[in-house]
């Protein structure tokens, strides 16, 4: 939803907060990958407890997450296995952070914690999930609010506030919600591209004035 909202400016809005990405030369998929690590930095200090250290590596590791796809573009290296590696790498970069707050809450005897953690995975990988497979169809396809970054957003403000609990309420209904929602919209085009043979989120060329 945030790059959703930028379009094609999101690469023009990043550079121009942070120039001196368009100066970096490392490949775009070391970046992905470094992220992924300090995802795991954020894993390991929410399974001790420590919520403000994680939060403060989850915006480390949005940094980087950030940053790749844009680096790319501005390397002129940005392709179709380079965004499949950023998106897996996401994945799990979600699976670690989401396990090392499970881990924390179970070993502070916290039941219903584990549960909410459980339901907000649940409801991220179902939201992640349902695009993926919209889009194997689908020109283009992103419904919903409670998008990756809006959930990433939302977990390092309570981390960092200590609201950690109501942020994972806030991102399990909301994906849950983002993700149904995307199963019923996308039921609804890939009926009509059944019926039609047509790809209804297909942008077609303008035919021009002869």
């Amino acid at each position: 939803m945030i790059k959703a909202r930028f379009g094609a400016d999101f690469d023009r809005v990043v550079l121009g907060a942070f120039p001196f990405i368009s100066r970096i030369r490392i490949s775009p998929d070391v970046l992905t990958g470094t992220g992924v690590v300090v995802s795991l930095v954020a894993a390991l200090a929410f399974a001790t407890g420590h919520l403000v250290w994680a939060g403060v590596a989850l915006l480390g590791a949005g940094f980087f997450d950030l940053i790749d796809g844009v680096v790319a573009r501005a390397q002129g290296s940005s392709g179709i296995s380079g965004g499949f590696f950023d998106s897996s790498m996401d994945r799990v970069a979600d699976l670690l952070m989401f396990s090392g707050m499970a881990v924390g809450m179970a070993s502070q005897a916290d039941s219903a914690g584990v549960l909410l953690v459980c339901w907000a995975l649940t409801g991220s990988v179902m939201t992640s999930y349902t695009r993926a497979r919209a889009e194997r169809h689908l020109a283009h396809f992103s419904v919903g609010l409670m998008e990756r970054g809006e959930r990433l957003g939302l977990i390092i403000l309570g981390a960092l506030t200590g609201f950690l609990e109501l942020a994972l309420w806030l991102v399990a209904i909301g994906a849950t919600a983002t993700s149904l929602q995307r199963v019923v919209v996308a039921r609804r085009l890939l009926q009509e591209l059944d019926r039609t043979g047509r790809d209804p989120t297909a942008v077609e060329a303008p035919i021009e004035a002869s």
